[in-house]
């Protein structure tokens, strides 16, 4: 599953820190969803593809000097 557009939607800079990026991700989680305890490796697999794509726009973001 792609989370690109969620990310797009968290409206955080491409030059933000990961916490910045990680605090908006959260807030995108309902609290339920982020209180159950078995969705927890979903959770983090959430977390780990918008760090990923954060990581990958700023590469665009150096290689093309934006």
């Amino acid at each position: 599953m792609s989370y690109y557009g969620t990310y797009q939607r968290l409206g955080v800079p491409v030059w933000a820190s990961r916490l910045t990026l990680l605090r908006a991700a959260v807030r995108v989680l309902t609290k339920t969803c982020r209180r159950d305890h078995t969705k927890r490796a979903a959770r983090h697999a959430f977390y780990r593809e918008c760090l990923r794509y954060q990581l990958q726009d700023q590469a665009i973001c150096l290689e093309y000097r934006i």
